[in-house]
């Protein structure tokens, strides 16, 4: 299948040119040739060629899996790209027309094709490999002819890299936001930089705010052009060139909007094609003229169907009918309907966007749900057009529109009464409506869907709701609004997924109210439930026994009726003995039949009392240890309460009992989504893992798997989505000035291009770009591959490149590979097993190596194995034999976080004894545990602490760290015989008063920048380094249809001191140390030795303060 992360932004938009001719609208990665008379370019995953001056294309390679990167070689006879087809991205050569292929490399990390020598022998690659714990991808040189050894260029990152006419010298890139977000300035905006291969050095060519990437060298070597945003107003990119002697920078091009990418030149360079939008344009650099769109077309013959054949096994949403004997659900984004019994669904909708929220009305003889008509969702209803038959024996279908507005309607809920539907509309208001009437009513005003339960009898309404403070409390509201809602859980924790009992007299959350455990609360609604004790109850429940018995008894001796069988009497549930052949076309639902049937499942509505005085105080807890209780419901007789969790490390769905049993019985080890109950026995309707099943209280599930087969065009499926992740955004992003665009001009400006997307990684860019008019943080959509086609077989066995836990030395010519050092906690250190530095490896499973060597001819193979190395040792030229079980690359780049750390923390021993250091890897709970850990492990007995949060990524522990730095010192305490402290336990958290000193870069992102912020504002201590990204907005994510998923970017964070936005605005520090590109990987670390000498000045300052003299009260 091919994969959609390297399908390479393959897109097309399709208009009719001729009978057979399909123009290509939109292609990426393109290369001209040599002579500039032919251009390679990659669409839906394989590569063509066609004139530089358009005209049809011929696919050059066609496969399931995707290539992409063609270059053309310096005398053009050659092309290389890159292909996964072997499951990573490998280097592969063929011919200038197709043809024969030639896999280069086979290191399973994978590779990026950057650029040919001039010489045509060599190429150059990046690749990501074990260099550096972070931004470990570096740029390297392999043979154009053969299987060889890589070559490191340098020990530093980069990207985007070009080779010299003369082979000296390279152009590459660092840093860099994503390539479609348009109009950022900050800290990570792309830089220009040269290497020269003779000296070592570097320079930093092009350097701004608004970032500049895609060098390419001009023909002698003087000049090179690029792209660059410099000087546009709304973040349009250009294409510039730039002299390197004179360091004058001109601008090409004049567009005013969107994106100049992927610039390509011909050898002579007189011809340059580029990117813009979805169009290549040709630019003739001669004549200095307009660039020029270049036509290209396809066969028709060379394009898949739009048509998109699937099978369905899962369900997004359902619905039971009362006697569960129906389903309605929601799978592939349309409706059906079936039966429990043949479980051949039967489809009501077919339309491009998805369905939700079905809902049995009328006694099922009518579905509520969301649908969709001329891209707006609303509520719709749907009847049989046959009623006398079945849901499952119909093929036609009316359908009515409910509601007409542009809001989103979701999460559709009958009232007990049958009367009325609540729904959420638009962000999070919570409205109801009469089905008969139409009147419609907001209950609830919120910015946030509230989760919400009706009272049995349907006069109230249970809700969690978010206030500004993003705390989830639990009210209770009249659903005629006749009085105020009531706060009844008044906490400043969360509480979800309120649940009133089906008697009326209680109601059930879960809640966060002792440290991170999530627990089951309840209470009862009026004072006399809640002060009933348990003798009461045993007494209560003694009487029933006792009436019940005696009833029988005198009815056993009564003559006057004839004795009854049990079958006769009490018929047993229609699931399992009304069912009629569903096979024959003769069952009908008559009117007889309804009628009892509706008279058997009607039942009265309980009248709900509520005492609300003090009802927060009668709040009870049922504890948990170690749970994440998750409520879904309550039994038809109010007395079981069904939750899912976790019960002493047993995963699964449990029910408790009020009011005597309380402690969780386990009813299955599945969990899933309540939709319904049955009675005798009872039995729960629900959705497991997308199918539907009845589960009993005690006993195995009956599950009603399906095969559904649906039909659909994908073009018509792709604008559906595009419209959705549109109308996400539209009502979500946090900011509603969207990055000062008309956001309905936008959504014009992409939907052609997503309609006619040719596959999900078309799509992914179309989105990319739409999202990128936002220029904000956080955003990103991810493809989903449902819509690609299904591939014969299964995966491949495919081999790893195994890692041996240490690092050679790359000036060692041999023989045998010199270890340079040794990754912490990895194979080479494990008992039996140790390898030293300095320590040669003479072979690897019996094969001499050496460092021209490709180590993938021995170190690719199974991922768990062990690999015999023959080893000399350091001097004493001994050899052993050493047995090892290797690691994965990724494992290796984690532990040499640890070797990070250990060496920043010698460095700031060898220039401060009274200093520590500690770096904060995350913004998540794992890392606050660390860090309080180490702020006695780094910090005991010193002075002052250097904290980093350089690369850190964010999460949420800002405020838990500020709690252990930022502690009010309002006291002195001394024991007898003791010294000056204060008692460690009194505090929230282990803290650290004393002088701090912060390290944050480009890479400290989101939470870690709120960080930097605050201890800037907060006055705690310096910050040094490199300004911040400037991206921080609190995120969260939304399915877009079954096409992906896109981040979803809703809060808002502004400095409390200035008002201003933190979004595109990073902390700036102190001091200002940008490091050079190879410094920290070589263990130069000029922004830590900075942070060194800042904080002696502050311990240096910190003790000079004076503290008052302990004067005890006999002293006085």
């Amino acid at each position: 299948m091919r994969t959609a992360l390297h399908a390479a932004f393959a897109f097309l938009v399709f208009t009719c040119v001729a009978n057979a001719d399909i123009k290509v609208q939109s292609a990426t990665h393109p290369d001209i040739s040599p002579d500039g008379q032919s251009l390679l370019y990659v669409e839906r995953g394989d590569i063509w060629q066609v004139s530089s001056k358009g005209g049809l294309a011929i696919r050059l390679t066609s496969h399931h899996a995707s290539d992409s990167q063609p270059m053309y070689s310096p005398d053009g006879k050659q092309i290389a790209f890159i292909s996964d087809r072997t499951g990573s991205s490998q280097v592969h050569v063929m011919g200038r027309n197709g043809g024969e292929l030639t896999q280069l490399t086979f290191h399973t990390e994978g590779y990026s094709l950057q650029d040919w020598y001039p010489d045509g022998r060599n190429l150059l690659v990046s690749g990501t490999r074990d260099h550096y714990w972070r931004s470990a991808s570096r740029l390297m040189k392999i043979s154009s002819t053969d299987r060889s050894a890589e070559h490191l260029l340098f020990d530093g990152y980069g990207s985007e890299g070009k080779v010299s006419p003369d082979g000296k010298q390279i152009l590459f890139v660092r840093e860099g936001e994503r390539w479609w977000r348009k109009g950022y300035a900050g800290s990570r905006s792309a830089q220009i930089w040269i290497f020269e291969s003779s000296t070592a050095e570097f320079t930093k060519l092009v350097d701004s705010a608004v970032g500049h990437r895609s060098p390419v060298w001009c023909p002698d070597g003087k000049a090179f052009y690029y792209c660059s945003s410099e000087g546009a107003q709304n973040g349009a990119r250009n294409l510039w060139h730039f002299d390197v002697a004179s360091k004058q920078a001109t601008r090409i091009t004049e567009f005013e909007d969107d994106l100049v990418t992927t610039p390509t030149i011909s050898r002579d360079g007189q011809t340059i094609v580029f990117s813009h939008q979805f169009d290549l344009y040709r630019y003739d650099a001669g004549e200095k003229a307009h660039p020029q769109v270049i036509g290209i077309h396809i066969r028709t013959d060379d394009i898949q169907s739009d048509i998109h054949r699937r099978t369905l096994k899962k369900a997004s949403d359902a619905a039971f009918s009362s006697d569960g004997l129906e389903i309605a659900m929601i799978s592939g984004g349309d409706l059906w309907v079936m039966e429990t019994e043949l479980k051949e669904p039967i489809r009501i909708t077919q339309s491009p966007e998805f369905e939700s929220d079905p809902v049995f009305i009328d006694d099922g003889d009518a579905i509520l749900y969301v649908g969709w008509k001329n891209n707006e969702p609303d509520i719709w209803k749907v009847e049989r057009a046959d009623v006398s038959k079945y849901w499952w024996q119909n093929s036609d279908f009316k359908r009515t529109q409910i509601t007409n507005d542009s809001e989103i309607e979701s999460n559709l809920r009958l009232s007990p009464t049958g009367k009325d539907v609540a729904y959420i509309r638009g962000r999070g208001d919570l409205w109801i409506r009469n089905l008969e009437s139409g009147q419609t009513k907001l209950l609830v005003d919120s910015f946030i869907a509230p989760r919400f339960d009706f009272s049995p009898d349907g006069t109230w309404i249970v809700y969690s709701k978010t206030d500004n403070d993003f705390n989830n409390d639990i009210w209770i509201s009249p659903v005629d609004k006749s009085s105020n809602p009531v706060n009844v859980s008044r906490h400043p924790d969360d509480e979800y997924d309120p649940k009133w009992s089906t008697d009326g007299k209680i109601i059930a959350f879960s809640g966060r109210r002792t440290d991170d455990e999530l627990d089951i609360h309840y209470l009862y609604l009026t004072d006399e439930d809640d002060e009933t004790g348990s003798r009461d109850r045993s007494l209560k429940k003694s009487l029933e026994t006792f009436k019940k018995s005696r009833k029988k008894q005198s009815q056993s001796t009564s003559k006057t009726e004839p004795t009854v069988k049990k079958s006769e009497k009490e018929p047993k549930d229609r699931i399992e003995s009304d069912k009629a052949d569903p096979g024959s076309d003769e069952v009908k639902n008559t009117e007889s039949n309804k009628s009892e049937s509706t008279v058997a499942t009607k039942t009265k509505l309980p009248i709900v009392r509520i005492d609300f005085e003090n009802i927060h105080r009668r709040l009870r807890t049922i504890s948990v240890p170690n749970g994440s209780e998750r409520i879904l419901g309550w039994s038809p007789d109010g007395k079981k309460l069904i939750f899912t969790g976790r019960v002493k490390t047993e995963t699964g769905t449990y029910s408790i009992t009020f009011p005597s049993d309380l402690a969780p019985k386990k009813i299955t080890a599945s969990t899933g989504v309540l939709k319904g109950w049955l009675k005798g026995p009872e039995r729960i309707l629900w959705l497991v893992s997308g199918v539907p099943a009845a589960q009993p209280i005690s006993g195995s599930a009956k599950t009603y798997p399906f095969s559904a087969y649906q039909e659909l065009s994908k073009s018509a499926r792709y604008q559906a989505g595009f419209e959705t992740a549109w109308r996400i955004m539209r009502d979500a992003w946090y900011d509603d000035n969207f990055g000062n665009h008309n956001w309905d001009h936008v959504r014009r400006k992409y939907l052609k291009a997503a309609e006619s997307a040719s596959d999900p990684s078309a799509f992914a860019k179309v989105l990319s770009l739409m999202l990128g008019e936002l220029n904000g943080s956080h955003l990103g959509f991810y493809p989903a591959s449902d819509l690609n086609p299904t591939l014969d077989g299964g995966d491949e066995w495919r081999p790893t490149t195994a890692h041996l836990g240490v690092r050679f030395d790359p000036k060692f010519s041999g023989p045998g590979l010199k270890v340079r050092d040794v990754i912490p906690d990895g194979p080479a250190t494990e008992s039996g097993s140790e390898i030293s530095p300095g320590e040669v490896i003479l072979s690897i499973d019996g094969v001499s190596v050496d460092p021209k060597i490709d180590l993938t001819t021995v170190l690719n193979g199974r991922a768990n194995r062990n690999v015999f190395l023959k080893v000399i040792s350091k001097g004493k030229k001994i050899e052993r034999n050493v047995v090892l079980r290797p690691i994965s690359y990724a494992r290796a780049r984690s532990s040499l976080y640890r070797k990070w750390q250990d060496d920043n923390r010698a460095i700031v021993a060898q220039r401060a004894n009274n200093i520590g250091y500690l770096h904060i890897q995350g913004m998540n709970w794992s890392s606050f545990l660390d860090f309080e850990r180490e702020l006695y492990d780094v910090g005991y007995g010193k002075d002052g602490l250097i904290i980093d949060v350089r690369d850190n990524g964010g999460g949420s522990t800002t405020d838990h760290l500020l709690t252990a730095l930022t502690q009010p010192d309002h006291a002195i305490t001394v024991p007898r015989g003791g010294g000056q402290g204060y008692p460690q336990s009194r505090k929230v958290y282990a803290t650290w008063t004393k002088p701090i000193v912060v390290l944050c870069n480009q890479n400290s992102y989101s939470n870690a920048e709120i960080f930097s912020h605050a201890i800037k504002n907060l006055k705690r201590g310096k910050l040094i380094g490199v300004p911040t990204a400037g991206g921080v907005i609190s995120t969260g994510t939304a399915r877009v249809m079954d096409v992906g998923t896109v981040r979803l970017p809703f809060r808002g964070w502004f400095v409390k001191s200035t008002g201003e936005d933190m979004e595109l605005n990073g902390a700036i520090p102190h001091v200002t140390v940008w490091p050079r590109p190879t410094e920290i990987p070589r263990g130069i670390d000029r922004q830590l030795t900075k942070a060194v000498k800042v904080l002696r000045q502050e311990i240096k300052a910190w003790k000079s303060q004076k503290t008052p003299e302990l004067r005890k009260a006999t002293d006085r």
